[in-house]
């Protein structure tokens, strides 16, 4: 499983992956799949239909706090509007962190795909605008207003809201990521088979774990077992998982996938590729290692599993 922690960085090189096997429409396909307002998968729609502007202003209120935005927003449910100010962008934010730690470039484009939430806002009535002119500093605005409400003036009233989101005061935890992660996967199995799927992973273990596997080259099985370790506490699951580690061998046993868990939870639909973001990334694990990996076991229903790392 790939934490929804790490989410920013499989999104990046997934993006990426696609744009160098087939081309920028490509990618337009793929956030055209992830953007459809279907109520299944990204959820603004599913507050917007209910709540419209208001709707709006609660989603990101949510998401953009479990992401630990530094971001302003200023309403007027009255007047039918809603600006947000994000001064530094947790996604873009991350991936220039990224770029400077792990080497990792930020796809080109990345910033678009935000504008894809505008097919979920036209299909209630709503729209918007959007500022990228300072999206290579993580930061960008948009508006959105109500076409059936707002007479084309903002006013500071009564109405008016101001609220400020800051980093320091939010643990960054969005388990919904898991969704995405899921969606991006099944696009990839759907549309592309099975292969691009493990050449996906694949290339995003090489890439954004290469600290990791360069410790597993010298210890092997500490490595492996602290980074599995480390997942599961980001995840908020330490109770799911248990190691078992003696001088051959390191079985990992998962009472649940926090993943699946969230999906389930949440009445998402499991990709059946969705398996391989464990399977694939510990075979990569397993090989930087030298060892030979099993999956032993697993659940499709829970992503509850047993898979084991043995000496050759």
């Amino acid at each position: 499983m790939i934490s929804c922690t790490e989410f920013i960085l499989s999104y990046n090189e997934l993006f990426a992956f696609l744009d160098r096997k087939y081309g920028r429409a490509e990618v337009d396909q793929l956030w055209d799949f992830l953007f459809k307002p279907t109520g299944k998968g990204i959820p603004l729609i599913n507050f917007v239909r209910k709540d419209g502007v208001k709707g709006c202003v609660d989603y990101w209120t949510g998401t953009l706090t479990e992401e630990s935005s530094e971001v302003t927003f200023i309403y007027n449910l009255e007047e039918g509007w809603f600006i947000k100010n994000m001064h530094r962008c947790p996604s873009k934010g991350r991936l220039l962190e990224f770029k400077e730690t792990l080497g990792i470039e930020p796809y080109p484009h990345y910033c678009d795909h935000c504008d894809y939430y505008r097919s979920a806002l036209e299909a209630e009535g709503l729209t918007w605008i959007r500022n990228h002119l300072d999206v290579d500093k993580a930061g960008c605005n948009s508006v959105i207003w109500d076409t059936k409400k707002f007479k084309g003036v903002m006013h500071m009233d009564k109405n008016t809201v101001v609220k400020e989101f800051h980093a320091a005061d939010h643990e960054y935890f969005h388990p919904d990521f898991h969704s995405s992660m899921n969606m991006g996967i099944e696009y990839l199995g759907q549309f592309h088979g099975e292969a691009d799927v493990r050449e996906y992973l694949e290339i995003f273990t090489r890439n954004v774990y290469k600290p990791v596997l360069e410790k597993i080259k010298e210890n092997p099985f500490d490595a492996i077992s602290e980074k599995i370790r480390s997942t599961y506490i980001a995840e908020k699951a330490e109770d799911a998982l248990e190691i078992l580690q003696d001088d051959n061998s390191l079985t990992v046993k998962i009472a649940y996938c926090p993943g699946v868990k969230h999906l389930r939870k949440t009445g998402r639909d499991v990709s059946e590729w969705f398996s391989m973001t464990t399977t694939v990334v510990m075979e990569a694990l397993a090989k930087a290692g030298d060892l030979d990996f099993k999956m032993e076991h697993y659940d499709v229903d829970t992503g509850a599993a047993q898979y084991r790392f043995t000496k050759k």
